[in-house]
């Protein structure tokens, strides 16, 4: 499943089937109202070698949670590439927590000191 924020940069790296063409087309399904659209795909590149598909992706939603099926066809062919899944999410730079260390990283660990001694009743 590739996970795409409503704001912010799409780009995505699949590894796709051996293709020998550069123009591509991306359709989605919407999974729950079976509507079908197509993504817009730029700055794409492919490696050969290792088929590898590198490109930036923009859908035309703004619903959060919508998924997708999506289907890659090299441009003019029905003979699908690549078949995966596509989930829209809100930008996760405002929600993302300040984790801080509890341990102070300056100072080194020291056991307690005691006296080692016991009150036994």
């Amino acid at each position: 499943m590739l996970t795409y924020f409503l704001s912010g940069s799409n780009d995505f790296t699949i590894r796709t089937a051996v293709t020998s063409s550069n123009q591509f087309t991306m359709s989605l399904q919407d999974m729950m109202s079976q509507v079908n659209t197509t993504a817009s795909l730029s700055g794409i590149t492919y490696n050969g070698y290792e088929s590898l598909l590198a490109f930036t992706a923009s859908i035309n939603t703004n619903v959060v949670a919508n998924e997708y099926r999506a289907t890659l066809y090299n441009s003019g062919s029905s003979t699908p590439i690549w078949h995966g899944s596509i989930q829209i999410f809100t930008s996760q730079s405002i929600d993302k927590a300040n984790h801080t260390n509890q341990i102070p990283l300056d100072d080194t660990f020291v056991s307690n000191v005691s006296t080692n001694e016991f009150i036994i009743y």
